[in-house]
């Protein structure tokens, strides 16, 4: 509603976690003004306006569950993405940024992922990221396993191996971009 960016562009998270913030105040100040007018009105919430507050709780948490699942994550700083983009701009392939992978277990952030020639790379900043490595790599298996194409996983903390890395990738034939396309879809179709 409120985001300016689309999913896998850099700032993506930050614009998501605000209009969700922004949406659960604004519900949040419709149910705190419902009820203090009927406490003034009629010395009592016992009205039946009190069913319109008890009817926008409702949305209220629902953005306020988007929100705290998301508050955790946070992007690349702007210095890291700038070496990233000036980095990789000739690069075929598709890079995506702040990707959040939900799953019925909970959700992976990704800083960034590059997607191009049957090859998957992401760039996680994650201070457990060692110890939960082989879980980061299952989500994006995960993922893209209703497809019938297969995808090498390469799961990076370190940016200048990263970079090296993406830097590293061959353009893809004209089938395969259409595949990597798909695999993006895939991807953003399962964030948030």
């Amino acid at each position: 509603m409120f985001n300016k960016y689309k999913k896998g562009e850099y700032g993506y998270i930050d614009s998501y976690k605000k209009s969700k913030l922004i949406i659960t105040l604004v519900f949040a100040a419709m149910i705190s003004f419902i009820i203090i007018t009927m406490l003034f009105m009629f010395g009592t919430t016992q009205r039946v306006m009190v069913i319109f507050a008890i009817l926008l709780v409702l949305p209220f948490s629902k953005f306020l569950i988007g929100y705290l699942m998301c508050a955790a994550f946070n992007p690349l700083d702007k210095k890291l993405y700038e070496k990233i983009s000036s980095q990789t701009k000739d690069c075929p392939g598709n890079l995506l940024y702040d990707v959040v992978i939900t799953c019925t277990e909970g959700m992976k952030f990704y800083q960034s992922m590059y997607i191009c020639n049957s090859r998957i790379y992401a760039f996680i900043t994650d201070k457990k990221f060692s110890d939960n490595k082989k879980d980061y790599e299952k989500w994006i298996k995960d993922c893209i396993s209703g497809t019938k194409f297969s995808y090498s996983i390469k799961l990076f903390d370190d940016l200048d191996e990263y970079i090296k890395k993406v830097n590293s990738v061959s353009s893809a034939n004209d089938k395969d971009e259409k595949i990597d396309k798909h695999i993006v879809e895939r991807i953003l179709v399962t964030c948030v």
